[in-house]
């Protein structure tokens, strides 16, 4: 029995010790209450339940771009609302300029007005003022008849007046008072001193008063005309209207021969309807040349108005340029003067297309053709309020400038045609 504990004893020994030295090589010391585990589960279980600490920084990290990316939009925004912010604004002070510039011309051209208005004003007071010395004359004249009491031409001037007031006026009741005092006074009862006086004075006085209207309706007759500070006296007046007359007989004869070129190029005639220009802007026209040059007469100006007889003819781009010289050819066959050419298709900047000017082999009158592609002759509509406003007198250096401004943007989209701008037209004819 003794030898069999001994055993025993040894053998837990060896266990105990066994442990020992397992669990300093292992995981250290172990707990002698504790059941012995295996090295391979602690290992496994922590992996699932605990995140790595590389994974937060990488989350933190994300977490901070994506808040600086939404810091940088939110002030990219921010940028763009306050650039918005300052383009509205300096287009309302632009509105606000131009509106009151508008408003300044408005009153200057109120104020010319007033001023003008006030000069004739003055010169039909200073006209009157002239005219009216005449009865006042005659009213002085009657006057100095009735002073004189002892005389008897001067008692008869009371019985004229006398012998009126009855026509005039019947009802009254100042008959009675006028029959008793010519009962009682004697000086009263003088019928042949009265008789003599109306015979001469009145009716020779009279007439007179009678011509300054007949005079004033003639004036009337012989106007001139005015625009904004433009102006053409009546002489020059009667040459402008001449010269639209002419133009309107001589578009009878043109008009043929420009619809068959149109037919034969197959082109479009554009605003036929407006062939012959305004006569309002042909005075306009012509008061603007002799405004600008002062020696320059009313027959010189209209010689440069080559335009109160138009027409545009439109083809597309790729028959433009064969369109255009069909056209010259056929106009110089009609024995048609060409007097002006100007291609613009070059210039990078305005007006795009090409205008003539001719002269027509029957009538002799200058008529003007314009030759233009769909594109160009829509930036022409565009911009014809725009050139109007800018050849105004109303308008300013800085409105003008802003106004090309304007029109070269709307010419800057038009293309232009492969040749065009190498085209050019006949020589000119001795005339």
């Amino acid at each position: 029995m003794k030898i069999h504990r001994a055993h025993i004893f040894r053998a837990v020994a060896w266990t105990v010790t066994a442990t020992a030295l397992a669990s300093t090589l292992s995981l250290g010391p172990v707990h002698a209450t504790e059941p012995a585990c295996p090295p391979a589960e602690p290992q496994q279980k922590p992996a699932p339940t605990c995140p790595a600490p590389s994974a937060d920084k990488q989350a933190a990290k994300k977490q901070a771009a994506k808040k600086q990316a939404a810091k940088k939009q939110a002030a990219k925004k921010q940028a763009a609302k306050k650039q918005a912010a300052k383009k509205q604004a300096a287009e309302r002070e632009a509105a606000r300029k131009q509106a009151a510039e508008r408003e300044a011309a408005r009153k200057q051209a109120a104020e010319r007005e007033a001023a003008r208005k006030q000069a004739a004003e003055k010169q039909a007071a200073k006209k009157q003022a002239a005219k009216k010395p005449r009865p006042k004359k005659q009213a002085a004249r009657k006057q100095t008849t009735k002073r004189p009491p002892g005389c008897p031409p001067c008692q008869t001037a009371p019985k004229k007046q006398a012998a009126k007031k009855p026509s005039t006026k019947k009802p009254s009741t100042k008959k009675p008072s006028a029959k008793k005092p010519s009962a009682q006074d004697p000086s009263a009862q003088r019928p042949p001193a009265a008789k003599r006086p109306p015979a001469k004075r009145p009716p020779a006085k009279r007439p007179p008063a009678k011509k300054p209207p007949a005079q004033k309706k003639q004036l009337k007759k012989d106007h001139g005309w005015s625009w904004e500070g433009l102006y053409i006296d009546a002489a020059d007046l009667r040459k402008v209207n001449v010269f639209l007359a002419r133009a309107k007989k001589a578009e009878r004869t043109i008009s043929p021969q420009v619809r068959s070129i149109a037919r034969r190029t197959n082109a479009t005639m554009v605003g036929f309807d407006n062939r012959l220009r305004s006569p309002d802007s042909v005075k306009r026209a012509v008061a603007r040349t002799m405004q600008g040059n002062p020696t320059m007469t009313a027959d010189e100006a209209l010689g440069r108005i080559n335009d109160s007889v138009r027409y545009i003819l439109q083809w597309p781009d790729k028959s433009y340029v064969k369109g255009v010289k069909d056209t010259t050819k056929l106009l110089e066959v009609w024995k048609n003067d060409n007097l002006r050419w100007s291609n613009t298709w070059a210039r990078p900047r305005g007006y795009k297309g090409i205008n003539t000017a001719w002269r027509a082999n029957n009538s002799g009158h200058p008529y003007e053709l314009q030759f233009h592609t769909p594109k160009s002759r829509a930036a022409q509509r565009k911009s014809r309020a725009l050139y109007e406003e800018a050849h105004s007198p109303r308008a300013t250096s800085q409105r003008r400038a802003q106004l090309q401004g304007q029109m070269n943007r709307i010419y800057a989209t038009v293309p232009c045609p492969a040749g065009s701008q190498l085209l050019n037209g006949p020589r000119r004819r001795s005339t």
